[in-house]
């Protein structure tokens, strides 16, 4: 089971769990089963109305002084 992030063109949407493993099928299903669907994400993968496929990229620490974080 994969969770997908959904969003709709009126700012409501979810999380749903399903078995689709293909994340393609998954937009593809969302978008049948949800009126106005214009953005799916699962993991680092993203779907947008305006973009389609696309990745989103890790985002980074930024520490002012330079140093590391801590680990």
């Amino acid at each position: 089971m994969k969770s997908y992030l959904f969003t709709t063109d009126n700012d409501r949407g979810g999380v749903i769990l399903c078995d689709i493993d293909e994340f393609e099928a998954a937009v593809e299903y969302l978008r049948q089963r949800f009126d106005g669907v214009v953005r799916v994400e699962q993991g680092h993968t993203l779907w947008t109305l305006e973009e389609g496929f696309g990745e989103i990229p890790p985002s980074t620490v930024h520490i002012p002084d330079g140093s590391l974080p801590p680990e």
